[in-house]
């Protein structure tokens, strides 16, 4: 009958699963992902190296890019950054009731309660991403890790709440894989950094020293719905003497009552219902 897709054909669904991609947008969307907070402007060589493409395909999406107003280049150097227009695309995004949305306000004062710096972060693509940061009265202020900047899970306690409640496979997996070291006090055993994933779900929290940052340390609580799912993690960070305690961490108390706070607000999310970022 005209119009009917050969008996052999993949059936195609409404998701567009069975579709085939566009390598090029794909491609283009790889290099503008090189570009960090901590990566603002990039070469055309950095980016081959972050990207794996071929300097000949980087270079003519660049140019394109380019023309389109969503990188700019420099004249001097010749390297690259997002330009403005990427920030009126962002805009268009709907926000809804995003996780960062839902949760500002007490994270603003649970940062003003201790002066630290609170951070929200969720667990994407075996990595945790900073979701939103806020900072304290604190003379030092922590901001190693930026909004939209990523930390390996087995690194900070934001991470490790994260990792301690994924499912035991996928946690398995983590485990098994090369683990990176960001300080001599980066936890890169597998084995023991199992049996502190443990302590984390007994307690209900995370304590981390130097594993990010030499001198500094972090705590953090993770922010699970009515069903127990866990959506994000909230930590603080600051200078070590700024968190540590001679018994509890000094931060705990207030922290455990911001993440019961918290509790409330998010407990119809589910991990999938909502966008979170």
């Amino acid at each position: 009958m005209y119009g009917q897709a050969p008996a052999n054909s993949p059936r195609r669904t409404r998701d567009g699963s069975t579709l085939p991609r566009v390598r090029s947008i794909s491609r283009a969307i790889h290099i503008m992902r090189a570009f960090t907070p901590e990566r603002r402007h990039l070469t055309l060589a950095e980016i081959v190296r972050a990207t794996g493409l071929d300097a000949g395909t980087t270079r003519r999406i660049l140019v394109t890019l380019r023309d389109e107003s969503i990188v700019r280049q420099d004249d001097n150097t010749g390297a690259y950054c997002l330009a403005l227009d990427v920030l009126q695309i962002a805009g268009a995004v709907p926000e809804g009731n995003s996780l960062r949305e839902l949760t500002e306000s007490r994270l603003m004062r649970l940062a003003r309660d201790t002066g630290a710096t609170v951070f929200l972060s969720i667990l994407r693509n075996n990595a945790a991403v900073c979701l939103a940061r806020y900072h304290g009265e604190s003379a030092v202020q922590v901001r190693w890790w930026s909004v939209g900047g990523k930390l390996p899970l087995n690194c900070g306690a934001g991470p490790k709440v994260l990792l301690a409640h994924m499912p035991e496979t996928e946690q398995d997996s983590f485990l098994n894989s090369n683990l990176t070291q960001l300080t001599d006090k980066s936890v890169i055993d597998a084995g023991r950094l199992k049996k502190e994933l443990n302590e984390i779900r007994e307690t209900g929290w995370a304590i981390t020293h130097d594993d990010v940052a030499v001198g500094l340390s972090a705590l953090a609580v993770p922010l699970s719905n009515a069903d127990g799912d866990v959506l994000a993690a909230v930590s603080v960070g600051g200078l070590t003497a700024q968190i540590a305690g001679e018994g509890s961490p000094r931060c705990l108390d207030d922290l455990l009552h911001c993440g019961r706070d918290l509790a409330t607000l998010v407990r119809s999310i589910s991990p999938t219902s909502m966008p979170v970022e």
